[in-house]
Parts: C-alpha cells; sequence; structure tokens
C-alpha cells in the first residue's frame, strides 16, 4: 500500500531525529535511576546506622582486648578480671573472653573455663586467622540468642594467642517503626561475609515473603553496592538495595516496596520520557498520510473506482472531484477517459467483425450439410433406379457415411460455439439416423446408450462421427440376435481425467448370430475405421467373445487453444 510505504519513509527520514531523542531521553531515565539508586542506598544505610555504630564498637572492644592480650602478658586471673570489667562496663554483653586454639576458652568473663565443639568454620578461622562477625540463635555460653564478634589476638613473636570473642544480645532496629515502618514499606536483613543472617526485620510478614526465592547473599560481599528490581516469593515487585556496612564483613539488605520507586520518581516522568519519540514519528505519520490522503489517494481511489467500473459494465464516469486534484492526476484522469472512449470504439468494431464471421461460418456449415443431404437424396434416388442388390447395398452404404458428415455440419453451425461441439448429442443423432437408414425395420434392435457430455473441436469430431457411422453400419450388416433372440446395440461415451490428461473413450458392443454368419464384405468399413482411428491419434480395439462383437476407441481429449 501506498500509505505503508510513505510511512516508511517518513520513518526513516525522521529516523535520525528520533535517535537523538530516545538516547536524550535514555540518558534522562538513567539519570533518573542513579538518582533512585542512590537515595534508596543512602536511606537503606541510614535505617541500618545503629547496628552499624553498635558493631563498629564491639569491633573496637574486641580489637583492644586483642593488642591488649597480645602485648602483655596477662596470667589466667588477671585475664578473667580485665574480661568482666569489660563486660560489667557493657549492659547487653553476654560473653567476653579468649577463645584459644581447640576451641577452649580459660579467660573469660564466666570466670570458667569452656570446652567448645570445634566445627569446620573455626578449624579453617584458626588456619587462616582473620576477623569474623556472626549470630547465633543459642550462645554455647549464655545460652542467649547474640551476635559475636571475633578478633584475632597475636603475641610478639606473631604466633596466635587465639580469637577474643565477644557476643552481645541482639536488639531490634534502632528507631525503624518510625523511620520505615508505617510509610517506607521496608523490609531490613544484615548478613556477614559467609551469607549468614545477623539481623532482620520485617513489617507484617517473615522476611522471607520480602526476598527473593533462591537469593545467596554471599554474592554481594565485596561489593560497593547493588540494586536491582526483583519478584519476592510472594509475588510482589519491590527495589532490592545492597550496602556494606562494614565493608568486607557486615551488609545490609534493604526490600522496598512501589511506594519508594512512587516517592522517587514520578510515573509521569518515565512514561513522557519514552513516549516522546514515538509522539513526535505518531504526528508525521499522520500529517503526511492526512496530506497524501488529501492530495492524491482520494483522486486515485475515485479514478481506480471508475476503472473498475468501466472493466466490469464498460461505463465510462466522470468525476465531480477531479478539478480539485493535482495537475498531474488531471493529466492520467483525461488520458483514461480518451482511452475508454477508444476501447469501446474498437470492441465495437471487434464484436462486428466476429459476428459476421460466425454468420458466414455457419452460413458455409449449413451450405455444406444442404449440399451433402442433396448428394444423399440423389443417392437415395439412384437406389430406387438400381436392380443389383449387391449395387443397393454399396449405394445404401455411401449414402450413410455422407449422411454422418451431414450431421456434422449440421452440429456446427447449430452450436452457439462454432469451436467446439457436444459430441454425445450428434451421437445420439447419428444412432438414430443409422438404425433408420440401415434397415432396423429388419432387424429390430433394442439399443443401450450411455453417455457421458463431452465437447470436442471439430478436428475431432469429424473422424470420430466417421467411426461411428462404419461401426453403426457393421453393426446391422454383421449383427443379429443374441442366444436369447434379441438384437441388442449398446453404445457408450466415458469422459475420464489420468494425470492431468483428459481422454475420451467409445464403446459400440452388439450381439452377433454365431450359428449364421453373415457373408464377408469387402474390408472397405473395416479400413475406413483404422484410417480414421489413426487421425485421431487414438487406441482402437476390435473383439468377438461371448456371443457380442465390441468396438472400442480411445483417446486424447484436444483442449481449446484459439490462435
Amino acid at each position: 500500500m501506498l500509505v505503508v510505504r510513505i510511512a516508511f519513509l517518513l520513518s526513516l527520514a525522521l529516523l535520525p531525529i528520533g535517535l537523538v531523542a530516545m538516547g536524550q531521553s535514555w540518558r534522562a531515565l538513567h539519570i533518573t535511576n542513579e538518582n533512585l539508586e542512590a537515595s534508596i542506598h543512602a536511606r537503606t544505610a541510614a535505617l541500618v546506622a545503629p547496628e552499624r555504630q553498635a558493631l563498629l564498637s564491639k569491633i573496637g572492644i574486641a580489637r583492644a582486648l586483642a593488642d591488649t592480650l597480645g602485648a602483655t602478658d596477662l596470667t589466667n586471673a588477671a585475664c578473667t578480671a580485665v574480661m568482666q570489667r569489660v563486660r560489667d562496663s557493657n549492659p547487653r554483653m553476654a560473653f567476653v573472653g579468649l577463645l584459644e586454639p581447640g576451641s577452649v576458652s580459660a579467660c573469660n568473663s564466666m570466670g570458667r573455663a569452656f570446652a567448645f565443639l570445634p566445627d569446620a568454620r573455626s578449624e579453617k578461622l584458626f588456619a587462616d586467622p582473620e576477623p569474623y562477625i556472626t549470630f547465633t540463635p543459642q550462645g554455647p555460653a549464655s545460652q542467649l540468642p547474640v551476635s559475636i564478634v571475633a578478633y584475632p589476638s597475636h603475641a610478639a613473636d606473631g604466633g596466635l594467642r587465639g580469637f577474643v570473642t565477644v557476643s552481645f544480645e541482639t536488639e531490634a532496629l534502632v528507631d525503624l517503626e518510625t523511620e520505615a515502618g508505617p510509610n517506607g514499606d521496608v523490609a531490613l536483613l544484615t548478613f556477614n561475609k559467609f551469607g549468614e543472617t545477623l539481623s532482620t526485620y520485617a513489617p507484617e510478614r517473615p522476611i522471607s515473603d520480602y526476598l527473593p526465592e533462591g537469593l545467596a547473599l554471599d554474592g554481594f560481599v565485596n561489593q560497593r553496592g547493588s540494586f536491582f528490581t526483583a519478584t519476592t516469593q510472594s509475588g510482589e515487585t519491590r527495589l532490592i538495595s545492597v550496602v556494606p556496612i562494614l565493608p568486607g564483613e557486615v551488609y545490609a539488605l534493604g526490600s522496598w516496596g512501589r511506594a519508594a520507586l512512587q516517592r522517587t520518581s514520578a510515573p509521569w516522568f518515565s512514561i513522557s520520557t519514552l513516549l516522546f519519540p514515538f509522539l513526535m514519528w505518531l504526528v508525521g505519520i499522520i500529517v503526511a498520510v492526512v496530506s497524501l490522503n488529501r492530495l492524491v489517494l482520494r483522486h486515485i481511489s475515485d479514478l481506480g473506482r471508475r476503472m473498475r467500473r468501466f472493466a466490469t459494465y464498460r461505463d465510462v464516469e466522470t468525476s465531480d472531484r477531479i478539478d480539485d486534484a493535482p495537475s498531474e492526476i488531471q493529466t492520467i484522469n483525461e488520458t483514461f477517459e480518451s482511452m475508454a472512449d477508444q476501447l469501446l470504439r474498437d470492441e465495437a468494431d471487434l464484436e462486428n467483425a466476429v459476428f459476421e464471421r460466425e454468420v458466414l461460418l455457419k452460413e458455409v456449415h449449413h451450405r455444406v450439410k444442404n449440399n451433402l443431404q442433396l448428394i444423399s437424396s440423389i443417392i437415395n434416388m439412384q437406389i430406387r433406379q438400381v436392380a443389383s442388390p449387391e449395387a443397393v447395398a454399396a449405394l445404401r452404404q455411401f449414402q450413410d457415411r455422407v449422411s454422418s458428415l451431414a450431421s456434422v455440419h449440421r452440429a456446427l453451425y447449430q452450436e452457439p460455439s462454432l469451436t467446439r461441439i457436444r459430441f454425445d448429442v450428434l451421437l445420439g443423432d447419428l444412432v438414430d439416423q443409422v438404425t433408420t437408414l440401415g434397415g432396423a425395420q429388419d432387424k429390430p434392435v433394442e439399443i443401450d446408450l450411455d453417455l457421458d457430455a463431452v465437447t470436442l473441436l471439430p478436428d475431432q469430431t469429424s473422424p470420430l462421427a466417421m467411426v461411428t457411422a462404419e461401426a453403426l453400419s457393421n453393426v446391422f450388416k454383421y449383427g443379429g440376435p443374441g442366444k436369447d433372440g434379441v438384437f441388442r446395440l449398446v453404445v457408450r461415451l466415458k469422459e475420464m481425467t489420468e494425470d492431468d490428461v483428459t481422454r475420451v473413450q467409445l464403446v459400440i458392443e452388439n450381439t452377433v448370430n454365431t450359428e449364421a454368419r453373415p457373408p464377408q464384405g469387402t474390408g472397405l468399413g473395416k479400413r475406413l475405421i483404422l484410417a480414421f482411428a489413426s487421425q485421431l491419434d487414438g487406441e482402437l480395439r476390435q473383439a468377438e467373445e461371448g456371443g457380442f462383437y465390441t468396438l472400442s476407441i480411445r483417446f486424447t481429449c484436444h483442449p481449446f487453444t484459439p490462435d
């Protein structure tokens, strides 16, 4: 369609401007997303600031104790006293002690020795000592849910003395209810570098309902921050912000609801930014299409409608709106009208010529038929004057052949089309004619016709008619009643299609009197049948079996191909 092509070309013309506008739109959205990410990160960090301060305080205590124990050589009693003073000065402190290799603690705030069950984690830490922070729902010493901060203590010679372990009771994140609960729609989770959860906050449901399914927390370790949109296990879309509390050690994950996005980024801005290039393209297309329709399409459509009307009804209709069309379309309209007038005149002349040709051809066939009938009448007069039975039979056969040709020409001038003949109709006439002229009064015959509607060209009609006439003459000449005393004649004409090729088969079958054989003829009829069959390029079969004589000819029907 022209409109589609114009829209495509205009789109190509607007493509550079659209690309620039799209780039600016994406840049604006990118800046907006960066501002959103920074805002959510900052709010997440602000919400976990109290926990960060608490962890920093405990890490400071653990580090100070580790340095003190490494620099001095305290007795077990003095070490225990130091640990007890540290615990007493921090109300929520549950346990302070030195965990020595082998997972035993003799210097601790409890004042008694502990032997902890070793595990793979502790063995790995003693082999490669580094600070760590973890959480346990039941502390081995205090039996309370505690967070544990451990810092390695090295002696003056560099050897590992153990880990100074500080465990303290966990508490709710400070001011989270007022900062984020009612309006923020946020859930928080802190975790260590091993991906283990330290603390959680969820406003209404379990924390798992606010997190994506299968989330691996240890994947965020050693990253400055992560920000993405995810679908939670409950099917809700939320913003996920991961920020470091203590880089390399503790991280905070905030799960923010849609309210945070709506407060930070106005939806209309994103929509309008993305829609601007599309709206620019759409307005350009609309202007182009309206202009094209106003100046060109409606006139071309009207011209096409009048052309179709001329092609269907041969009616040249004028247009009232052509004066508003551009000069180029007016020129095309004038050319069409003059061409239509010339076509009407040429078609009228051609129809007259065709009509005259058909009249002449029909007159020729009519005259040929009359002359053949005249010849047949002359032969009939001659028959009445000839006394020899042999001469009468010969003249009668010749009369049958002339009458068959006359029947063909009669069918030609009676058919509306001079190029094709309904042979099934002609075949019925030939059967009636031959039974009348062939002496059926002496041999009453029972005729069975089974004829398909077959249309042939004149080049095939004449030879097939002559084959039929000769075969029917032989039927009455050599045929006779069968065993039941009835003289039967069966004529079948069939049209069939095999491999996209149309074939016609004519079968003439008659009873014969096997007891009373007629005398043999001259063989002229058989030679004529063979000659006419060769003109048809047909397959001829003649056989006598079971008291019936059968003649069958099968040939390919030529299609009508006008020169």
